[in-house]
């Protein structure tokens, strides 16, 4: 969960929001309706529909249910990254991907109607996929046309592990959501990305945001 501070932080992008609408989310990843629409879009659909998909699984009603309860559930992925699940007027909503500084929330990626990405290199999403669940949470955020041949297994391996057992489909959906032409370099201390929606590049973010960011994944 995050910190007061860096609730505030958050929040503040936001007006007329407190930091009290965030709440922990750790026990939405039980649910497969929660990976059902987290992945939604991802990949084809029926894909994701084979992995995660079931009779009882409402996208809809997940939505309608988190919105109901007034509260912005947060994710933890490793101690310095989180997913923020948001919802506004009018069925805004999306998923926020931040990284987690001394009293600051820094979002770097984004799943909305204006979202920006990749936020995630591969050595940085290597560093946080600790387990299935938590390769998972962060996929959305990540974005190299650079990752090595084994990503793919990897990928694949999680969905079946989180998912059903169903190798073919998390094989072909790992290969789409794999096939990203953003590249990252490092430039002076800072790493940034090439990508058309990245924040993460000169003039997405302030220069002090992406040495901080560079600084806090390089050991996340």
């Amino acid at each position: 969960m995050l910190t007061d501070e860096q609730a505030a932080d958050y929040v503040r992008r936001y007006d007329g929001v407190s930091a009290t609408i965030l709440t922990d989310g750790s026990g939405l990843v039980a649910r497969r309706v929660f990976w059902l629409t987290m992945f939604d879009g991802c990949a084809e659909s029926e894909l994701i529909g084979e992995l995660f998909g079931g009779e009882d699984e409402d996208i809809a009603g997940f939505s309608d249910e988190l919105r109901a309860a007034e509260r912005w559930p947060v994710i933890p992925i490793g101690e310095r990254f989180a997913q923020v699940i948001w919802h506004g007027h009018d069925f805004e909503g999306g998923d926020d991907y931040v990284v987690l500084t001394p009293g600051r929330a820094i979002s770097v990626a984004a799943r909305e109607g204006h979202g920006y990405g990749p936020g995630l290199s591969w050595a940085e999403f290597d560093r946080l996929a600790t387990t299935p669940e938590r390769l998972l949470l962060a996929l959305p955020a990540f974005g190299d046309a650079d990752a090595p041949p084994e990503a793919a297994d990897r990928i694949a391996a999680a969905f079946t592990a989180v998912g059903k057992d169903a190798p073919a489909a998390a094989t072909e959906a790992a290969r789409q959501i794999l096939d990203n032409p953003a590249r990252w370099t490092t430039d002076e201390d800072v790493l940034v990305c090439d990508g058309d929606y990245a924040v993460r590049k000169r003039g997405g973010l302030p220069d002090a945001d992406l040495r901080l960011v560079t600084a806090t994944l390089a050991t996340a």
